[in-house]
């Protein structure tokens, strides 16, 4: 009996040491022969690894600075085209004062013959208001023209200057200016070509009409004057009666 219990006992002792044996191996670390020994632990802290933050914007963010650079460029852009506009437009006072200057002759007054060339214009419309928009607009010019030539001479030459100046830069209004003149040029020979032949008519009736008065022996009027005064003359006891000329002159 007593030696049953010590065998159990034995067998028990037995494993639990096989038991302890195996959980002391695997807890146990592997030290390998080429593994070297750890380093001496410092006394400091280790260094804190540098922190660099980097700034993302949000897509909110984005889209504000992209529309404050595009309002922005547009800000620069008007600001730009202002201050063209504004150049232009002192340039443009500055032409139209150095025009004017060239214009106006010092010597001549503008006011009032200027005035005086209105009104012309105007009587020229109202002497001409039976008859259509081309005559009456021809009478207003030819009067205004003729009345700024007799009271503004060289302001009127000046004005011309200016506007051949205006003309040659603009080759159109140019070729339409040289083909009113042709026109113009071609009604004034027609009318030239007229008042020729009306002349001529005029001379070779008034040729007929003398021949005609002349009688038949060649004898003009002149002739015949004499011959009526001689024979007034005999009438009176004096043939020097200054009357009787001035009679016969009064009759015919």
């Amino acid at each position: 009996m007593f030696s049953s219990i010590v065998k159990r006992s034995l067998a028990t002792a037995t494993v639990g040491a096989a038991g302890v044996t195996a959980v002391s191996a695997v807890s146990q670390p592997t030290v390998y022969a080429d593994e070297k020994k750890k380093s001496k632990l410092s006394i400091y802290d280790e260094p804190q690894p540098e922190i660099v933050i980097v700034e993302s914007p949000t897509k909110l963010e984005e889209h504000v600075a992209y529309a404050q650079k595009y309002a922005n460029e547009r800000v620069e852009e008007g600001k730009t085209h202002v201050n063209s506009l504004r150049d232009q437009w002192q340039k443009f006072e500055q032409d139209v004062k150095n025009t004017v200057q060239q214009t106006v002759d010092k010597d001549e007054d503008i006011l009032p013959n200027g005035l005086y060339v209105g009104v012309a214009a105007l009587a020229g419309t109202i002497i001409a208001r039976n008859r259509n928009i081309i005559i009456r607009f021809a009478t207003s010019t030819a009067l205004a023209v003729g009345t700024s030539y007799y009271l503004l001479p060289k302001t009127t030459h000046n004005v011309t200057v200016q506007y051949e100046k205006f003309e040659s830069q603009y080759p159109q209004l140019q070729a339409a200016h040289k083909s009113i003149n042709d026109s113009v040029a071609d009604v004034r020979k027609q009318i030239d070509d007229a008042v020729s032949q009306f002349r001529g008519t005029v001379d070779e009736n008034k040729a007929k009409f003398l021949s005609q008065f002349q009688g038949k022996d060649g004898e003009t009027a002149q002739d015949k004057f004499e011959s009526v005064k001689k024979n007034v003359e005999s009438m009176y006891s004096t043939r020097s009666n200054p009357g009787v000329e001035e009679t016969l002159k009064k009759n015919n």
